[in-house]
């Protein structure tokens, strides 16, 4: 079992998880969210439901320069909570519609838990990462509606417009983060650096952009963001490692023939078996971590959805799927982080989860269903 943990893990391609932790903890500390959220503020922000619009702009933003689904969810959380609630937003839906837009961290590239997907599938980085960006902008899309909509039943009042200079100001400050996702995405797809040496680029981009750019990341905040990925890259280390394990079982098992066997039973249609896919996911999210999920059922029934002619769109659903599962219960993790940074408790966004959750599946839904949406981008590019 030991071996078949240490093995799990030991791979080259995981070397540059802590190094895109790093990156994005280095952003995150590097006083990006304030740049950002001004530039979205003067995009959306007089629209009906403006401040919603922002949450979820920013969040889509901030998931394109981090990469993290939980400092997403954090540092939002914190510049946007107070103001919507002085606006008249209930409680309940900020921390339900925060929590949904901090799921877009995962999707949205540069992506950890793509990097895990690669390593464990063969797949390219640079295609998952290319295929990752419309379905987060079609989610995020969805919660924006979902945040007009709420704004309108609630009589919530419309913003001042921003002036064209102001946003044109906030854009040019924030410019250098948004870059980001540029340098990483261009330099793998142009073959100049891998997806490990991608990370190490980010990470120095990362400092020269927070220490000489911004000049807001001090020493302090650089050690701060030291120990923030010391201690996160070795708890998804440790999860890969461990669920490692749990997929060697199954393998020995046959789960993976028992899975191809019941589902070829079910259908052939592969759409059909996509949908079997979002509701099989959306039962393990409710309970385990996405990362530890990935590692243990990826492995076995990734062969099944390439026999079916679906196996790169089926990465991303996966993604979708458990990107749900954050948000639901017993586990939750992104909505205990919304809801204990807005003093409430978790079942005050029980009458909100419903809207906001539905926005998402709609949209996984629609991957499934129109896989081009996935795979759009990488055609296009002639990468895959």
């Amino acid at each position: 079992m030991l071996t078949k943990a240490f093995t799990g893990a030991n791979s080259t391609s995981y070397l540059a998880i802590p190094f895109f932790v790093l990156a994005g903890a280095l952003m995150e500390q590097g006083g990006i969210s304030d740049r950002i959220l001004k530039f979205a503020n003067g995009l959306v922000g007089h629209l009906r439901g403006g401040l919603a619009l922002v949450q979820v702009l920013v969040s889509m933003l901030f998931a394109a320069v981090t990469g993290s689904a939980v400092a997403s969810t954090t540092a939002v959380g914190s510049v946007m909570m107070s103001s919507m609630n002085k606006k008249g937003y209930d409680k309940g839906f900020v921390a339900a519609i925060q929590a949904c837009a901090g799921t877009l961290g995962p999707i949205i590239p540069p992506s950890v838990s793509m990097i895990i997907l690669a390593a464990m599938t063969g797949e390219s980085v640079a295609n998952l990462f290319l295929a990752g960006f419309l379905p987060g902008i079609l989610i995020g899309i969805f919660l924006m509606v979902t945040g007009c909509l709420y704004a309108k039943k609630n009589n919530i009042p419309i913003e001042e417009k921003v002036p064209a200079a102001e946003v044109v100001k906030a854009g040019v400050a924030s410019v250098w983060a948004l870059f980001t996702p540029v340098v990483i995405i261009g330099g793998i797809l142009s073959g100049f650096f891998t997806a490990t040496e991608a990370g190490m680029i980010a990470c120095i981009y990362s400092l020269l952009v927070g220490a000489l750019v911004y000049r807001e990341l001090t020493f302090r905040k650089f050690i701060r963001a030291l120990k923030n990925t010391v201690m996160g890259s070795a708890q998804i280390i440790f999860l890969v490692a461990m669920a490692n394990v749990f997929a060697w079982l199954l393998t020995r098992m046959n789960f993976g023939t028992m899975c191809y066997s019941l589902l070829t039973s079910l259908t052939e249609n592969a759409t059909v078996f996509m949908i079997i896919i979002i509701g099989f996911f959306l039962i393990i999210g409710c309970f385990i971590e996405i990362s530890a999920a990935c590692t243990i059922f990826v492995p076995v029934l990734y062969p099944v959805a390439s026999s079916y002619g679906v196996g790169f769109p089926f990465l991303i659903i996966v993604l979708m799927t458990m990107a749900i599962g954050q948000i639901t219960p017993p586990v939750g993790v992104l909505l205990s982080i919304t809801t204990e940074m807005q003093g409430i408790k978790i079942t005050d966004t029980f009458k909100y989860l419903p809207a906001v959750l539905g926005a998402m599946l709609l949209a996984d839904l629609l991957c499934a269903c129109f896989p081009q949406i996935i795979t759009c981008l990488p055609v296009l590019l002639g990468t895959l």
